[in-house]
């Protein structure tokens, strides 16, 4: 009986020690990171998905690795220059799908904007749109994003026409009119009312849009019209928006503030004969 017990025991042990050799050299490593992650020890997890990306060049899980050390990076230790080199590396190594490279430039065009260094952020979204070709949620998405670095910058000229180019090929009427209302909002930055209004009426008659996105442009409206003095005109838009602009009471007390204006005058008739 005893000599049975031990054949069991041996035989499980030889079991268990196949079992082990198949794992792959850095199975334990992503594992240990994995449960360290999940734990909130970012830093000894960074040091395992480090070791498991040194170790299994041909790692099935390296995307994974990557994508924690970029996030360890930025969003835990806040380590921008540190996330370039990062995403810089697995853009070199995860570049050839699309779908990802998009994804890598357009976070490195954001660490790029943390750190202040626009012109490599333009640099890094330009990339993003050769990517983005034939997708058009990423292609509007980067050209926003482009067209506000731009705003920064103050290159006003190329945040109207990257915005333009963002409202003709968005596919659906939300994306178009978030477009072309960060166009109407960049031109009253600099007083272009006129470009502002026309970009707000195009908006407007978009089909399909939300309650929210159509209360916001009127109010955008109602702005440029009280800066003309239109006074009558900016009363109509704000109270056609009291119950559906996200925050109502602003709306309240913008048309306290505003101007009273007489009604026009009924033209009188001439008397009958």
């Amino acid at each position: 009986m005893k000599q049975i017990l031990l054949l069991v025991i041996l035989f499980c042990s030889c079991l268990l020690a196949s079992c082990s050799s198949d794992k792959s050299p850095g199975m334990e490593d992503i594992e240990r990171a994995r449960d360290a992650y999940s734990k909130g020890f970012y830093l000894e997890a960074e040091k395992d998905y480090e070791r498991y990306l040194q170790i299994e060049p041909q790692g099935a899980d390296r995307k994974e690795a990557w994508d924690r050390l970029s996030e360890i990076a930025v969003t835990i230790k806040g380590d921008y220059d540190r996330a370039v080199v990062l995403l810089e590396a697995m853009y070199l190594e995860l570049g050839g799908n699309a779908n990802e490279a998009w994804k890598i430039m357009f976070q490195l065009g954001e660490v790029y904007a943390e750190l202040g260094n626009r012109p490599k952020a333009i640099e890094s979204f330009e990339k993003c749109l050769m990517h983005a070709e034939g997708n058009p949620e990423h292609m509007y998405r980067t050209q926003l994003r482009m067209a506000r670095l731009y705003r920064d910058m103050g290159s006003y000229d190329l945040v109207a026409s990257t915005l333009e180019n963002c409202a003709d090929s968005a596919s659906e009427s939300e994306s178009k009119a978030r477009c072309l209302y960060e166009l109407a909002q960049s031109y009253s930055f600099i007083s272009g009312w006129g470009q502002a209004r026309k970009a707000l009426e195009q908006l407007l008659e978009l089909r399909g849009l939300s309650e929210e996105t159509h209360a916001l442009a009127v109010f955008l409206l109602a702005d440029i019209y009280e800066h003309e003095r239109d006074y009558r005109r900016t009363r109509e838009l704000l109270e056609s928006i009291l119950t559906t602009y996200p925050n109502p009471k602003v709306v309240e007390s913008r048309l306290g503030n505003l101007p009273d204006v007489q009604p026009e005058p009924i033209p009188l008739k001439p008397p009958s004969e």
